[in-house]
């Protein structure tokens, strides 16, 4: 049996740039892997009796969800990666890492970052990966909504609203030494706190809760807030007042120096 821990990322930002022929949007976007994650276990069942009698082995998967689902965090994508992952742990055969990439790209845009998760500027459509070094361990609260946001919709609302193409505006100077200190922009966040203004009204209870700076992730509905320490972000969880039927996740994501820090397969 093979156990992958898929962990969930936050969009630090994003400007969509352009619209492609294809129909997909080139964006910029900063992504951080966090310490919140799914779980997930393959087992190729009966091996050797089906083996004996000529026939393929079965393959089964249990998924234990923690990442809120279509919530801006990528756990769809991150569940897909830890996949790929296991199946090659399985069964012992690593792939070349232009076929892994080039597999993880049809399955979804957010999939690349997920094989190998930390701290990264994303260009393209999310899938051209360029590490950010210097980026230091931070502590956030999020804020996780019971209803979803369906990317596509939000994509397409926000390139009605904007004029394209665009050039972009380093997302990634936001990120320091001293990590995430002013709120980033996110093109998406417009139309989905248009149809939800929970969205908005979170954001501003993480400010009066002391967040150092807020923001949506990805297509959202999830908000963000940076915290100065564990300490603060757990308080500030267990005491800000979030608009009804949403809840609120303490979580930390890893530095640059820190990563890897234990994604992928954990046990066999």
């Amino acid at each position: 049996m093979i156990e992958v821990h898929a962990p969930a990322k936050l969009n630090l930002g994003l400007e969509v740039l352009r619209r492609r022929a294809d129909g997909y949007h080139e964006i910029e976007t900063c992504f951080v892997p966090l310490r919140l994650f799914d779980r997930l276990w393959l087992v190729r069942a009966a091996e050797r009796a089906c083996e004996a009698v000529g026939a393929a082995p079965e393959l089964r998967l249990r998924l234990a969800k923690n990442i809120p689902i279509a919530a801006g965090l990528g756990g769809g994508s991150s569940d897909a990666a830890a996949t790929l992952l296991g199946l090659e742990a399985l069964f012992a055969r690593a792939l070349p890492a232009d076929v892994r990439a080039k597999i993880a790209l049809e399955l979804g845009a957010d999939v690349p970052f997920f094989l190998e998760p930390r701290p990264a500027l994303g260009r393209g459509v999310g899938e051209k990966l360029e590490d950010l070094p210097g980026v230091p361990e931070m502590h956030w609260v999020l804020v996780a909504f019971p209803f979803p946001v369906s990317t596509a919709w939000a994509y397409t609302e926000a390139a009605r609203e904007l004029t394209l193409p665009r050039d972009p505006s380093s997302i990634a100077a936001l990120l320091g030494p001293l990590g995430l200190l002013s709120s980033p922009r996110n093109d998406l966040e417009a139309v989905s706190s248009k149809r939800h203004p929970e969205i908005r009204e979170a954001r501003r209870a993480l400010e009066d809760a002391g967040a150092l700076a807020t923001g949506m992730s990805g297509s959202g509905p999830t908000v963000f807030g940076r915290f100065e320490d564990e300490r603060a972000a757990r308080r500030a969880a267990e005491t800000v007042e979030v608009p009804a039927g949403a809840k609120t996740i303490a979580a930390s994501s890893p530095g640059s120096a820190s990563a890897p820090w234990g994604w992928g397969v954990a046990k066999r």
